[in-house]
């Protein structure tokens, strides 16, 4: 029996996590007319009814508990994967713990974190789904322009499609309908299994010019093709995968995170007076692009670059921030964001540049920016909720006589998208969230004033169960090094 207790940090109404399966499960037992329309005259006969009722269930959807989990890959049913182990048993446990059967998933940032594969067109179709045998299989739908682009021993089963050729030319959801029919009943999702589809309340990281998304018609083909199957939204499920993050996942981010190092750089060379917003964003973007390329194993790099300056850096606190052809003059604070992925692995930071020099106001809320950090740093661990972390470096701030100036959160969770306020962890005034070992998150404490400009010193972190790593910390922050001269 599992006793399922109501959150410590949580007050009034909570939706708890396992309290619909007895829902569930007693709206199921009316399938079988004995128990819904007949009556017993003895116990044990109705027991006995029930105990036949859910041999059927199991026999129809094995039991899915995590023991010895496999990774079912296509070069050997009896082969795991060693790369993504770790990740196939993250799968597994949450799959088994919600009671899935299987996930579908379009969307590039959730395929990526279940196979490696980054798609392009977001066209793309993933199935995990766990068997018999309580291993996790993997199996793909993709455009056949996309075929070659799938790592090796990805999945059990590769299927494509084609949307145009010189005799047709068609859309996704008509184009995938038979191939998707066949993978769905090859992972053998029969009667009434549970299986998770993507809500669709996350933003997307793009992964090309324009992407398909999932929508009703995706939805709608998914339970046309299983129609007695239980359709459940798993956007919390694949939330929770994607903000705790492998070895192997982690590598990759340093590797981006050292590419940003090299493009920090290239915008330290490229800030001067009289040099616009536009030259810097160039010149950073190029040695992205450059450095990215260039790491080993990298097939895909995707980069944005973001620079205000002046008094327009006093915006970057707004959702979006963008590049115009202002020129930078002397003394202007030279804020530069930028995001870079490597085969779908995201890192997010900012620098501010000083052109020439930095007054008095500027160094002393560079000092804060600073020290809100590493008060945030000293506290940071797993355990501890956001809302702590983010006060440790908040009260440093307000100290420092810049707390309205520090007009948003500390940070948020990042990784498999750059940019999503809402990805776990959340550090924030309002944040209940609590930090576990390996999140990755950022920390950007900022100080924005109306008029003369604005800095944002941001930096990405690893959580430890024992504290926190700076996996930026090669990326500088001192002033002698963001004061340009020259």
């Amino acid at each position: 029996m599992v006793v399922v207790k109501l959150p410590e940090a949580k007050l009034g109404f909570v939706l708890l996590p396992r309290h619909w399966v007895v829902e569930r499960d007693v709206a199921w037992a009316t399938h079988f007319r004995r128990l819904a329309r007949n009556y017993e005259r003895l116990a044990a006969t109705l027991a006995g009814r029930h105990d036949l009722a859910f041999t059927c269930f199991l026999l129809d959807a094995a039991p899915i508990h995590s023991l010895d989990v496999k990774f079912i890959t296509g070069s050997s049913a009896n082969e795991v994967n060693a790369m993504e182990s770790d990740r196939a048993s993250r799968i597994v446990d949450v799959l088994s713990r919600e009671g899935y059967r299987a996930v579908v998933c379009r969307l590039p940032e959730h395929v990526v974190m279940l196979t490696g594969y980054q798609p392009v067109l977001g066209n793309s179709f993933c199935v995990a789904s766990l068997n018999r045998q309580e291993e996790l299989e993997i199996r793909l739908l993709v455009p056949g322009d996309e075929e070659d682009l799938i790592p090796p021993d990805t999945a059990a089963t590769i299927k494509t499609f084609s949307e145009e050729t010189l005799e047709y030319i068609s859309t996704t959801i008509p184009s995938v309908r038979q191939p998707l029919t066949d993978l769905l009943q090859e992972a053998q999702l029969h009667g009434r299994v549970l299986v998770g589809f993507e809500g669709g309340r996350s933003p997307i990281a793009a992964t090309y010019t324009q992407i398909g998304i999932p929508g009703d018609n995706t939805l709608n083909l998914l339970r046309e093709i299983l129609p007695e199957a239980h359709w459940r939204d798993a956007t919390d499920a694949l939330e929770e995968l994607a903000s705790v993050k492998t070895k192997a996942e982690m590598a990759m981010i340093r590797q981006a995170e050292e590419v940003a190092r090299q493009g920090f750089q290239a915008a330290h060379d490229a800030v001067r007076v009289g040099a616009t917003e536009a030259d810097v964003h160039g010149a950073t973007y190029a040695a992205l692009l450059r450095a990215g390329y260039a790491t080993g194993g990298v097939e895909r790099v995707m980069a944005h670059v973001h620079v205000m300056a002046g008094a327009r850096a006093a915006l970057a606190y707004r959702a979006f921030n963008l590049t115009s052809d202002k020129a930078i003059e002397r003394g202007d604070t030279v804020s530069v964001q930028m995001e870079v992925s490597l085969n779908g692995y995201w890192a997010e930071l900012t620098r501010p540049f000083f052109a020439e020099e930095a007054d008095d106001t500027w160094r002393r809320a560079h000092a804060a920016c600073v020290a809100a950090q590493d008060a945030a740093m000293k506290v940071i661990r797993a355990g501890i909720s956001g809302h702590d972390a983010d006060a440790a470096a908040r009260d440093v701030m307000r100290a420092a006589g810049f707390g309205d100036a520090f007009k948003h959160g500390l940070g948020h969770g990042f990784g498999f998208q750059a940019i999503n306020h809402a990805a776990a962890p959340i550090l924030h005034p309002a944040s209940q969230q609590v930090l576990r070992a390996n999140m990755v998150h950022n920390m950007e404490p900022a100080v924005y004033l109306e008029g003369k400009g604005g800095i944002r010193l941001n930096d990405n972190v690893l959580v430890n169960i024992d504290g926190g790593e700076v996996i930026s910390s090669a990326i500088p922050r001192d002033l002698d090094w963001l004061v340009v001269k020259g």
